[in-house]
């Protein structure tokens, strides 16, 4: 069971609106393993509007494959690439339309590039799992645990919510918020992001950053933009 220094396990926060996520892996990076590509950072999808059924109730198990975590990276030059993470298990806990717990684990070794194809993605996502990055021989799962969302007003992405909780990547806990938007319809709960960004360097990637003093020329950048998507099954009423 993953534990995080951040949520109380024995009493945690009723979550006021719903949440999402997940993170990352997190998920991640870089342009910066691979000259080959000039191209810019692939977009991401754009997230669905807010529907609330407030007479939902039960233990909704995220459905792993219906899920998906986009990462996008980038050189100080541009050029980037993106791909995608999946999740391992995860679960939400849903009274009358919100959410009052949850946790996502995500498969670290399943980091994918998704615009590279043959040994340039072979050798990215190889880089990626390496030391230089997640380290996913020593670190093989990474996680995110909700401890409050809260209403979001104004936000310039259009997400209607805000999920504050502990991300965990290699074996690093940190406290992130991130903005979502929900549909709790037909017994079946969906939570999108828009696009957002965390520090890598916070959670010990520092693989040709700023921060070690890396030429500009060779810079990758300290953030990552992430974009998250869950889907559930209930199991439990």
């Amino acid at each position: 069971m993953l534990r995080f220094p951040f949520y109380n396990h024995h009493n945690p926060i009723l979550m006021k609106k719903q949440f999402i996520l997940l993170l990352l892996p997190v998920a991640i990076l870089f342009a910066a393993c691979q000259d080959t590509s000039t191209s810019e950072t692939p977009a991401m999808t754009e997230p669905t509007t807010t529907v609330i059924d407030t007479t939902t109730t039960g233990q909704f198990a995220i459905n792993t494959e219906a899920s998906v975590i986009e990462w996008a990276g980038s050189k100080a030059t541009g050029s980037g690439h993106g791909g995608t993470i999946k999740l391992q298990s995860g679960e939400l806990s849903v009274f009358k339309g919100n959410i009052n717990g949850g946790k996502m684990v995500l498969d670290m070794n399943s980091i994918t590039v998704t615009d590279l194809e043959g040994q340039d993605k072979a050798d990215l996502e190889g880089h990626l799992k390496d030391s230089d990055f997640f380290e996913v021989g020593k670190f093989p799962i990474g996680g995110f645990e909700f401890g409050s969302t809260m209403p979001l007003e104004g936000d310039a992405s259009g997400a209607k919510h805000v999920a504050a909780g502990s991300l965990l990547l290699k074996g690093i806990a940190k406290p992130i918020r991130i903005p979502f938007n929900m549909r709790i319809a037909d017994g079946k709960v969906t939570v999108e992001t828009p696009e957002f960004s965390i520090i890598r360097t916070e959670w010990g990637l520092q693989y040709k950053s700023g921060v070690i003093g890396t030429v500009k020329d060779e810079l990758i950048s300290d953030q990552i933009k992430l974009k998250i998507k869950l889907e559930t099954t209930v199991t439990g009423q």
